[in-house]
């Protein structure tokens, strides 16, 4: 593993992450559902509660068999919570999802409603974890702190996008930087991607981009190249909540 002073990025929501997964070849598909939720304010500790007395049991009861949850770290909005889940498959829908394996329906609709009232909005993802468009840890990192940069790809310009992330793939590796990459595919508005990295703290921020980092001063040139493919970029910060997040090891719960 490196030292401190040179920082090891790690995937957000990937199975190496916290060891959340031990085997990630488990699930071949790599299918994530993801959940951005904002809180009311005058609420967060009746949403807290229900998710750690309500929700946590019943997921495990499920078998679902980890979850991470995030919340935004200083930067964004204080009442924003990211809560993610592996997918075996998408077919789980067809029946109302995990909640609904394991709970009576009476008693599954009182919970999503208390969580509706407690909540300004709740947006559901369903992304893949593109492995091999990533570049991964050979050991894990628990570092607290993860980054996602979420870009929207112009139309048209998808196989552009996905041909550069693979040809750059040695360059990033040979400069030591390690990345995941998730493709949005469901969800509310234009389809997306993200790219996360993991942080040990707050001032490793401040270094340069992937980009400087792996192609020096041919990174300006090829930033400009690729101006009309990535249509926006939007950074986030975010901080990992121990409390609301399990794993199939408890052992490996903070």
């Amino acid at each position: 593993m490196q030292k401190s002073g040179k920082i090891i990025w790690v995937l957000l929501v990937s199975t190496i992450l916290l060891s959340f997964v031990q085997d990630s070849d488990a699930q071949e598909d790599n299918w994530l559902q993801v959940d951005v939720v904002t809180i009311v304010p005058d609420r967060y500790e009746e949403y807290i509660e229900l998710q750690q007395d309500e929700v946590t049991p019943a997921l495990q009861r499920a078998g679902v068999p980890w979850r991470s949850v995030w919340r935004v770290a200083e930067f964004g909005n204080s009442y924003d919570l990211q809560l993610v889940t592996p997918l075996a498959s998408l077919a789980q829908y067809d029946s109302g999802g995990s909640l609904a394996r394991v709970m009576k329906p009476d008693r599954r609709r009182r919970l999503v409603e208390q969580l509706r009232r407690a909540t300004v909005s709740r947006r559901r993802y369903a992304m893949r974890y593109r492995r091999e468009l990533s570049v991964e840890a050979n050991e894990v990192g628990g570092f607290p702190l993860a980054r996602t940069t979420t870009l929207q790809i112009a139309p048209g310009r998808t196989v552009i996008w996905e041909r550069f992330l693979r040809e750059s793939l040695p360059r990033f590796a040979n400069a030591g930087l390690i990345f995941g990459v998730y493709e949005r595919v469901f969800g509310p508005g234009p389809s997306a991607w993200l790219i996360v990295e993991n942080y040990e703290s707050f001032g490793h921020l401040e270094q340069p981009s992937l980009l400087v980092r792996a192609f020096g001063t041919e990174a300006g040139i090829l930033a400009t190249s690729m101006a009309d493919v990535i249509s926006s970029i939007e950074r986030t910060v975010w901080r990992f909540d121990a409390e609301l997040s399990y794993s199939a090891n408890p052992s490996n719960n903070r």
